[in-house]
């Protein structure tokens, strides 16, 4: 019987989302490398098709992640073309059991009294992310030491350890790092290591079950708790006053615990002041984004783990423009192994550029104006329309400047042209804020740090 319009195909009707899957995998497996394929795309399974949507799914976040990112718009691509019809690609995390059974978890510490056990996927780190397979530079070199440190001496070294940072620059990496050396060196035991927004799924379902004794047994009687994106628990008064609360019991204990955020505790609005101050007991941590030799390491060491031939010419115009963070660097890559795979073409500098060409600029780039004012206001937290106003508070003035300075240093525009461009009549007006931003990015740190990041992002 036929679906009804707009409804999804059954996993098992003839020729529904089956038949179609099985001619997407059938055109991956015949164009993609083995282990690209195994890697990446053999995990991938069908959850629904409807409405000229079809949902497919990934075993984990991280995965899904990856996925939609470097190659959600060659799925929507090939697809379409495959299928005979026209198809939206969406992605979610689908960890329902593969065929493929999963190892066994450790085996658990003896304890005096049977506790609910952690899920597989809370007890065992991703076996990718290892210190061996970290790539140390100048920008992450503290972070990668305070970690070990903790590994060898849990509890005692620096609890807890707090790492922060713009999302991928590895910060999770050093997370499961530090998990799975913990397990290996106890030989076994119960380690929790999780999201904000699991422990606040988590959280939620004990208490709407009404099974909090369970969730605070998981979460409070295991030898490391490591929670990932913490800063998601701004907001959630609830979860983070449960958390205010497990985070006591543990560190009375001296029981490891290790920290992720996007920015420093003082920066964590929304959330209680008491937990914030707690944040800065252990060791505090900031990984910057990557130098360039750092960077051309990071492609080359994932380069060498997924066997991709990459030239040194590729390696340096990819390693020169993809400055932000480390996962848009191995996607880029990852992305253009899986192109010249498909094309049975060697990577070179001319079909990076061609594959690429979203996130490399073509020789000359210069970033216009607007594109210009639009970065440095969202970095500030302002409008485009406010920074170009005539308002001279201190929390306009210094952007405007930080801005103007830019155009002048990145665009090479013109003083009068710039002006022109922040309503100013005065073209003077641009000399002097590219002379105070020029004194200020050495003598104020905050200011240094800000242009680093907003030169990156606008030229990558």
């Amino acid at each position: 019987m036929e679906a009804p319009a707009g409804a999804s195909r059954s996993h098992t009707e003839p020729g529904g989302i089956e038949g179609f899957w099985s001619r997407i995998d059938s055109f991956l497996r015949a164009r993609l490398r083995p282990d690209l394929y195994e890697r990446w795309f053999a995990p991938l399974r069908p959850i629904s098709l409807g409405d000229g949507r079809l949902q497919i799914g990934a075993p984990d976040r991280f995965h899904r992640d990856f996925v939609e990112d470097n190659y959600r718009a060659w799925f929507e691509e090939f697809v379409p073309e495959l299928l005979g019809e026209r198809v939206r690609i969406a992605f979610a995390v689908d960890d329902l059991p593969r065929l493929a059974a999963p190892p066994p978890p450790p085996p658990a510490v003896p304890m005096a009294r049977d506790l609910p056990a952690l899920e597989p996927r809370d007890s065992r780190p991703n076996p990718r992310y290892v210190f061996d397979s970290f790539v140390v530079g100048a920008s992450n070199r503290f972070a990668f030491a305070a970690a070990q440190a903790v590994a060898k001496n849990p509890g005692h070294s620096y609890n807890p350890l707090f790492l922060h940072g713009d999302s991928g620059l590895g910060k999770t990496h050093l997370l499961h790092a530090v998990a799975a050396a913990i397990l290996e060196s106890q030989g076994g035991g119960r380690v929790a290591i999780v999201s904000s927004e699991r422990y606040t799924n988590d959280f939620v379902a004990a208490l709407s079950k009404g099974v909090m004794d369970d969730f605070r047994h998981k979460y409070r009687e295991c030898s490391a708790l490591l929670v990932d994106d913490v800063q998601f628990l701004a907001g959630k008064d609830k979860t983070a006053e449960e958390f205010f609360h497990t985070f006591n019991e543990l560190h009375d204990h001296h029981v490891q615990i290790v920290l992720s955020s996007d920015r420093p505790p003082k920066e964590l609005k929304g959330l209680d002041e008491r937990l914030c101050s707690r944040f800065e007991w252990g060791m505090r941590v900031q990984i910057e984004a990557p130098e360039f030799e750092t960077r051309a390491a990071i492609l080359q060491k994932k380069a060498s783990v997924e066997s991709i031939a990459l030239p040194d010419d590729v390696t340096e115009l990819l390693a020169q423009h993809i400055r932000s963070n480390v996962r848009e660097l191995e996607g880029a890559l990852m992305r253009l192994a899986a192109f010249a795979s498909l094309k049975s073409e060697p990577i070179t500098v001319a079909l990076a550029r061609d594959v690429l060409g979203d996130v490399l600029p073509p020789p000359g780039y210069r970033p216009p104006i607007e594109k210009i004012q639009e970065a440095v206001a969202a970095r500030y937290g302002l409008t485009v329309a406010k920074l170009t106003s005539a308002s001279r508070e201190q929390k306009v003035a210094l952007p405007r400047q930080v801005a103007m300075f830019l155009c002048r240093e990145l665009a090479k525009e013109k003083f009068q042209s710039i002006a022109e461009k922040f309503n100013k009549k005065d073209h003077t007006t641009v000399i002097a804020a590219v002379e105070r931003i020029r004194l200020l990015k050495d003598a104020d740190p905050a200011v240094g740090t800000a242009l680093a990041v907003l030169i990156a992002k606008l030229t990558p």
